[in-house]
């Protein structure tokens, strides 16, 4: 609602700018109040997003670990070390057997747990150490 609400004022402030003549903007009255309005609107909805949505919410860290576990894209890591296609096949392998990534790496026997740890680090993947 109040997306909304901001994006009819902006049209509103919009076709007001366009009523002015001789750069004397009797519509200036209209534009301010429609900022003001939204700006406020818009503040206010942020402060209530933050405290009835967001604060007190806390991480689910083992949902969170299985689905970095079960997602695919982590294969890029290994393409450079063992190839493509062998990276391909085992993403292929966890995604139509339902299991992990590392389970379906070495399953594949392209590489061993110690490499796979190694190389599979989604942590450092994102920037994080």
């Amino acid at each position: 609602m109040v997306c909304i609400q901001v994006l009819s004022e902006d049209e509103a402030i919009a076709f007001a700018g366009t009523q002015g003549n001789f750069e004397l903007n009797a519509m200036r009255p209209v534009i301010i109040n429609n900022f003001l309005h939204a700006a406020t609107i818009l503040a206010d909805a942020c402060t209530k997003m933050r405290e009835y949505c967001i604060e007190g919410t806390e991480l689910n860290r083992e949902q969170i670990d299985a689905y970095v576990d079960r997602s695919l894209m982590l294969v890029t890591a290994l393409s450079p070390v063992i190839g493509y296609d062998k990276a391909s096949a085992i993403a292929h392998k966890a995604n139509d057997e339902d299991t992990t990534l590392r389970e379906a790496a070495l399953a594949s026997g392209y590489i061993s747990a110690e490499d796979f740890d190694r190389i599979v680090q989604p942590a450092t993947m994102v920037g994080q150490t």
